[in-house]
């Protein structure tokens, strides 16, 4: 059997690289639909950009507390090999599409098999030693947020130089080789009994746990405000740099370059962020860190809305990207020593799902937001965000603050 140590360094590999995979197609979306579908239309391309960037979000809203539960029943690495394998496949066949119904349909199905990134945690959570759990975890984010700052900047070169499509093939290939990593080098370690397995299945996870306790209900609603907030901007970001770059009367090209250096600028600010905050969060306590880090988000995104040009967005977005990228390893963090360790699977599944639901609302969200102007989606995020540090602040009032020190079961 393989140490923890080397499972966890193969399965932060296979992380890094599934998270670059999805990056490198995602951004180019909107690019895709207007000039290889030809959806020339702005009203039409705004509602297909929002449907088709929530779509998956939604199905994945709708699955990953089922795989969180199985994940908990028999296999934790199996439902992570599922995910990256499920994901190469049908973002592969995205390649082929060409109408914006094939790729609603495909990013549909994609939602439902994939979900990397809860099923990463949840098997870090369970190969890790109690103690260092917090610290292998914010370990983890900052691999999901390396993976996040390479992939736009990849995927901008090959939509360019190869095209659109081939962004997504290249996808496909990624989450392929991160899959055999995975296969070869991560040993999840002890499974549960069988005794237990003929017990406990069943397809519907218990949310009673999560349901009950007040502490993590809050952490499942911040979950959704962060990624609501993150993703309200986010599909439309193409076409308002188009916008930004056509004001100043150049011509729009690298559009996807451009995009992929915004994006990536800020994600590597993320992966700065699950380091330090980390770190800061252990001195500080995990409320405190999870304020702060909110506050400032909301302070720098609502600026974003004042910009001239792609200089300041990229700056401005890097800074709200550090203190945004701060909230998840802390809300991870919390999670890990506030459950059960036998729940965390269904927790995490459940986290997931609410995560995957504010990455739907969100880009919906925009997408009717972006009917009146594009630099109101900065101030819609910014809003949320500050709502969310309020709703931060008056749960710490009530149960005090939770540090790696304070470990507890959910109220």
């Amino acid at each position: 059997m393989k140490s923890w140590k080397t499972s966890f360094t193969a399965l932060l590999i296979a992380e890094t690289f599934a998270i670059m995979g999805f990056s490198i197609s995602s951004p180019v979306i909107p690019l895709f639909l207007e000039e290889d579908i030809g959806i020339s239309d702005p009203v039409k391309l705004k509602m297909w950009v929002g449907l088709i960037n929530s779509c998956a979000s939604i199905t994945m809203a709708l699955f990953a507390p089922i795989w969180g539960h199985l994940a908990d029943i028999f296999s934790r690495r199996a439902m992570l090999l599922r995910a990256l394998f499920g994901g190469a496949l049908m973002i592969s066949l995205m390649t082929f599409a060409v109408s914006p119904w094939q790729l609603l349909v495909l990013k549909s199905i994609q939602g439902c098999l994939t979900g990397t990134v809860a099923a990463a945690t949840v098997l870090t959570a369970g190969i890790a030693p109690a103690a260092q759990v917090a610290f292998v975890l914010g370990i983890l984010q900052t691999g999901i947020a390396v993976g996040n700052s390479l992939g736009p900047l990849v995927g901008g070169l090959v939509s360019d130089f190869l095209g659109h499509r081939a962004a997504f093939f290249s996808t496909g290939v990624v989450l392929a080789i991160a899959g055999v990593i995975v296969l070869k080098w991560v040993d999840e370690g002890a499974k549960p009994p069988k005794e237990a397995i003929q017990k406990k299945i069943s397809l519907i996870p218990n949310f009673k746990p999560i349901i009950s306790s007040p502490l993590l209900m809050t952490i499942m609603l911040l979950t959704l405000s962060v990624h609501t907030a993150s993703s309200v901007a986010y599909p439309m970001l193409p076409l308002f740099i188009k916008d930004l770059a056509l004001g100043h009367n150049g011509e729009p090209s690298f559009i996807a370059s451009t995009t992929g250096m915004v994006l990536g600028i800020g994600a590597a600010f993320t992966a700065l962020a699950a380091v330090l905050v980390g770190k800061i969060s252990t001195r500080l306590g995990y409320w405190t860190t999870l304020i702060l880090c909110l506050s400032a988000g909301a302070m720098l995104t609502a600026p974003q809305s004042l910009v001239t040009n792609v200089f300041q967005l990229t700056v401005l977005r890097a800074m709200a990207s550090f203190f945004m990228g701060g909230c998840i390893p802390v809300i991870n963090a919390i999670i890990a020593v506030s459950s059960e360790k036998e729940l965390q699977g269904t927790i995490y599944g459940f986290n997931s799902s609410m995560g995957s639901a504010g990455a739907a609302m969100g880009p919906l969200l925009g997408s009717a937001t972006a009917m009146l102007s594009y630099r109101a989606l900065f101030v819609v995020a910014a809003l949320i965000l500050a709502f969310s540090a309020l709703g931060a602040v008056t749960r710490r009032r009530k149960m005090g603050e939770i540090s790696p020190g304070k470990s507890t079961t959910p109220p």
